[in-house]
């Protein structure tokens, strides 16, 4: 997926290099890059799975609360960590510039542990690990979809669609998927947590007349 901007003013606030990226989004691509290479290299990566992912029957019974924000740095594979990383390089820059480091991160963190939170409590007896920043970045989407609506993505470098069309497509796919009987290995309702959780904070920061963008 590729996107070209379509706001004057988002090209006066960057450089001309498209590789540059503010503070904040720099820092979570490093810590999130680094902790990957280092489990890799570990040999211990299904332990640390169980340590720092999120083990929902773990947080309520052992209060390992640590978990619902460790999980945001750990990735299961390299397409995985590679999307998340890619998405949040593409889109949260944006937003970043826009809001400012401080808030972005704040609303970065919110719909990750927040997502993690309500993930726990939608099953509180799952032994199996969830891992990675999705939660955070599904938030984020949501963001940049009421904050850049009409600008075009590429799907997969070749389907022209509005962003708002986009983050509508992925919510009701993540709704679906969340509410399905099948089995998958994907935590679906992870994604919609995270975001739910960034319209509601979108609706009060609106309600409460309170600058995000």
């Amino acid at each position: 997926m590729r996107y070209q901007y379509t706001s004057s003013g988002f090209r006066k606030k960057i450089s001309n290099n498209p590789l540059s990226m503010p503070e904040g989004v720099k820092l979570l691509l490093i810590i999130n890059i680094s902790v990957y290479i280092l489990m890799e290299l570990s040999g211990y990566k299904n332990t640390l799975f169980q340590m720092f992912g999120l083990v929902p029957i773990s947080v309520i019974q052992e209060f390992k609360f640590w978990q619902t924000i460790t999980y945001l740095f750990i990735h299961g594979g390299f397409l995985h960590i590679f999307f998340n990383m890619f998405v949040l390089w593409m889109f949260g820059k944006d937003l970043e510039v826009d809001w400012g480091k401080k808030q972005f991160i704040i609303f970065y963190f919110l719909c990750g542990i927040g997502s993690g939170a309500i993930t726990t409590l939608m099953s509180m007896t799952s032994f199996i690990p969830i891992v990675g920043a999705s939660g955070a970045i599904y938030g984020m989407l949501v963001a940049y979809g009421f904050t850049y609506p009409n600008r075009m993505v590429y799907l997969y470098g070749i389907f022209p669609i509005k962003v708002k069309y986009m983050v509508l497509g992925l919510g009701i796919i993540a709704f679906l998927a969340s509410v399905s009987t099948s089995q998958s290995s994907i935590s679906h309702i992870t994604h919609l947590s995270g975001m739910m959780i960034a319209l509601l904070y979108i609706i009060y920061t609106k309600w409460k007349n309170v600058r995000l963008w």
